[in-house]
């Protein structure tokens, strides 16, 4: 290889580096309209998968080298928030360099919408082997509202 690719190879190395440790943002820089929630931040982004299972939701987090008693779980009305820290492990020796990084260390957090009506007063949470589960039940059709008839008032 010439020292031309060698060049080339460093800079394509050095800007995917750049990327990966920049905040990601689905909004665009004018973010005068929207709440702070929404601004950049440099925590990093928890995967989720949400499965339907009749009358309840689960949700699973793999949240593998994550202390499970330094994680925070919130239900308020329709929304989930996780948040958590994974903390980086110190090497048993000096490393001379790092070839590849992949992995996200620090802070990290996810909110969703929850996709039904939930009792958020009986959800739980276990977590084994660096997977947390989550089980909200759905509120039952009975509950999920009633109409409401107008009185007309004649004045």
């Amino acid at each position: 290889m010439s020292t031309r690719d060698d060049d080339m190879f460093a800079l394509i190395l050095a800007s995917q580096q750049a990327e990966r440790n920049a905040p990601i943002s689905v909004i665009s820089k004018k973010q005068g309209d929207f709440p702070s929630d929404w601004a950049p931040t440099n925590e990093g982004r928890l995967a989720i998968d949400v499965y339907d299972m009749n009358d309840h939701i689960i949700i699973l987090a793999p949240m593998a080298g994550v202390d499970p008693t330094r994680v925070d779980i919130y239900i308020h009305d329709d929304m989930l928030s996780i948040r958590g820290k994974r903390i980086k492990p110190k090497l048993t020796e000096e490393a001379s360099g790092q070839y590849h990084a992949e992995c996200y260390w620090g802070a990290f957090s996810r909110s969703i919408v929850l996709p039904v009506d939930v009792v958020s007063g009986a959800a739980v949470a276990e977590y084994t082997h660096g997977l947390l589960t989550i089980r909200i039940p759905k509120v039952a059709s009975s509950d999920k509202g009633r109409s409401i008839p107008i009185e007309i008032v004649e004045e």
